[in-house]
């Protein structure tokens, strides 16, 4: 049996995450990588539609690492908390792991994220629950 907890980010914070990666993917690093993989896949005669798919591609799955990160920043705390009250070492840290990569996030209409976090015991999620 799993048990659901659900939990929000504020609208402020969702804005001000995704302002953070735009920027990111707009300017420094990431876009002098980018550059340079468009001129690769240009030297290696890749049709711009597919180089654009690839890009895209990229950009999603960055998105969705650093949306991970973001669900730890503002979560990990109370998942840590939560976990380690019933379980230690290696198995501790694998459920910390799986709670925040398997967390689903939804976006609302006022930008804010409603977040659900599927725990294996009554337990867990209640001091979740708690500690948030």
């Amino acid at each position: 049996m799993s048990i659901t907890i659900q939990k929000t980010i504020p609208a402020s914070r969702m804005l001000q995450f995704n302002q953070m990666v735009d920027r990111w993917l707009e300017e420094g690093p990431i876009k002098l990588a980018t550059n340079a993989t468009i001129t690769a896949m240009d030297n290696a005669g890749i049709p711009k539609a597919e180089q654009v798919a690839i890009i895209e591609d990229r950009n999603i799955i960055m998105k969705h690492n650093m949306r991970l990160g973001l669900i730890s920043e503002v979560f990990a705390k109370a998942i840590e908390t939560a976990v380690n009250s019933f379980r230690s070492g290696s198995e501790a840290q694998d459920e910390i792991a799986r709670l925040i990569v398997t967390a689903v996030g939804i976006r609302q209409e006022d930008h804010s994220e409603l977040v659900t976090f599927t725990f294996l015991t009554t337990a867990e999620a209640s001091s979740f629950d708690a500690a948030c």
